[in-house]
């Protein structure tokens, strides 16, 4: 595996309610996480020792919170972060516990606020949705939890919620998607759309690779979009195990936690 080229800081504090720290990043341009929610953290420099400093120094740069080495309490496995442009970037998440929350003074090159989030409120499934978020289209929605206004989604979302091991583990990762998947095409036959042929495997072209396996169904009728969108925006009983749900009338799309792909298409 390629070692990483990031770190991310992920700081709980005990009291006085059992919190993590995020910071909202100060939207530039250049930046593929512009406005986004995320844990301190970012690159590795050429004079860090190592990954474990980098997370210390970016927590600080980036939110004045100084911590040290004797607090690191666990690294989590190396995870992939997309960037809008170039290729991924394998992020080294570093966790460490303190005894209380620390005042913040952010860096407004860095990012605009940093809160301390309740594990309490992140563990309720009753704060996640499936949403839009801004600047993408409202047709493709993403896991997320609102904070402050603004969602808390995408790497960071998936980071926290694996973190706290929140997720479905009764299946693999690799098919964590075909749940959610099979609820979308219960629900399309809820709405008198009929199966004309249940899931089968085919070789389709994604988002993330030219080629690859994916599980398709195939209904009669136009997906009514809309109905879609506002039955699975509905914040519900379940941790959402997937990355995107997308939505057109001639198909939906699911792509999974491990990036495999569902796909539910009209007869035409």
């Amino acid at each position: 595996m390629t070692e990483p080229e990031a770190a991310v800081a992920i700081v709980r504090a005990h009291e006085p309610s059992n919190s993590f720290l995020l910071i909202r990043r100060t939207e530039r341009q250049e930046d593929s996480w512009s406005g986004h929610w995320s844990f301190p953290g970012g690159r590795r420099e050429a004079d860090d020792p190592d990954l474990l400093h980098t997370a210390l120094r970016e927590l600080e740069e980036e939110c004045g919170v100084r911590v040290f080495r004797e607090h690191h309490h666990v690294e989590l496995s190396p995870v992939m972060a997309r960037r809008k442009t170039g290729p991924f970037v394998l992020v080294a998440p570093f966790v460490f516990e303190i005894d209380r929350e620390l005042p913040t003074v952010v860096n407004p090159e860095e990012a605009v606020e940093a809160v301390w989030v309740p594990l309490s409120m992140w563990c309720d499934p009753a704060q996640h949705s499936l949403r839009n978020v801004p600047g993408l289209p409202g047709n493709r929605l993403f896991p997320a939890i609102e904070l402050n206004g603004v969602p808390v989604w995408g790497f960071t979302y998936r980071l926290v919620t694996d973190w706290l091991g929140l997720l479905d583990n009764q299946r693999p990762i690799e098919e964590a998607g075909f749940g959610m998947a099979c609820r979308v095409l219960d629900f399309l036959v809820s709405l008198g759309l009929r199966v004309k042929r249940s899931w089968e495997e085919r070789v389709v072209q994604t988002e993330f690779t030219e080629r690859q396996i994916a599980k398709v169904a195939i209904v009669h009728g136009t997906i009514p979009v809309e109905l879609v969108v506002r039955h699975f925006s509905a914040p519900g009983e379940l941790f959402p195990s997937v990355n995107l749900l997308e939505i057109w009338p001639e198909r939906i799309r699911v792509v999974g936690l491990a990036l495999e792909e569902y796909l539910i298409t009209t007869a035409g």
